[in-house]
């Protein structure tokens, strides 16, 4: 089995170099966003970030690194922050639970669906990246059916463990659908959001 990749040349363990990594993010993604691939080059990254090329390169090899390491960071950055969530909430209820998994999913990087479809098409050949979603949804899912069948006073029902695999995976997969393969007018919908908290609900409510 491949190992996750770990794009970065200097990891950065002090603030300074985290802020510094930060903008070299956020920079990309102001540039995917507002424009064509073509356009998105290692110089104009690091010209927008405020940095110079060769700080750039000490953290990253090209782009393929720097946009695997933007992926990566932000399935860590969900990781983390959902399953507190769900660990920390004190909602009582399937539907309100579910939420707290659903939302951040739709508003990865920022809800920029534009930088998400580009991050994701360029990841999906990367060794490793697989193992590093698996590792993420798998976390999650099994965070939801805790918090889920602990907390919610609703909660009739234990999803079976092939439940408990499918149902985040069924989010963001019609996620990905939309804004990957289709127009991204879907996700940032109330109607869609509501469907897919739908979705998962009866997992626990039937």
């Amino acid at each position: 089995m491949a190992k996750p990749p770990d794009p970065q040349r200097n990891i950065p363990r002090q603030d300074r170099a985290r802020r510094t990594v930060e903008a070299f993010f956020e920079a990309t993604a102001q540039l995917l966003n507002g424009g064509p691939d073509s356009a998105v080059t290692t110089n104009r990254i690091a010209e927008r970030a405020g940095f110079s090329i060769g700080t750039l390169y000490r953290y990253f090899s090209g782009k393929p690194s720097l946009f695997t390491a933007m992926a990566i960071h932000e399935m860590d950055r969900q990781e983390r922050e959902v399953c507190a969530a769900l660990a920390d909430t004190r909602a009582d209820t399937v539907a309100d639970i579910v939420r707290l998994a659903v939302r951040p999913a739709l508003g990865a990087f920022k809800g920029r669906t534009i930088v998400r479809a580009k991050l994701v098409r360029a990841a999906l050949g990367i060794p490793g990246m697989g193992e590093r979603y698996e590792q993420m949804i798998t976390a999650i899912s099994r965070a939801l059916v805790v918090a889920v069948t602990t907390k919610a006073l609703d909660c009739t029902h234990h999803p079976s463990p092939a439940a408990e695999f499918i149902m985040m995976r069924g989010v963001i997969g019609a996620i990905r659908s939309d804004v990957v393969f289709g127009d991204g007018n879907r996700v940032g919908t109330v109607e869609f959001e509501d469907a897919l908290i739908e979705s998962v609900s009866l997992h626990f409510t039937r």
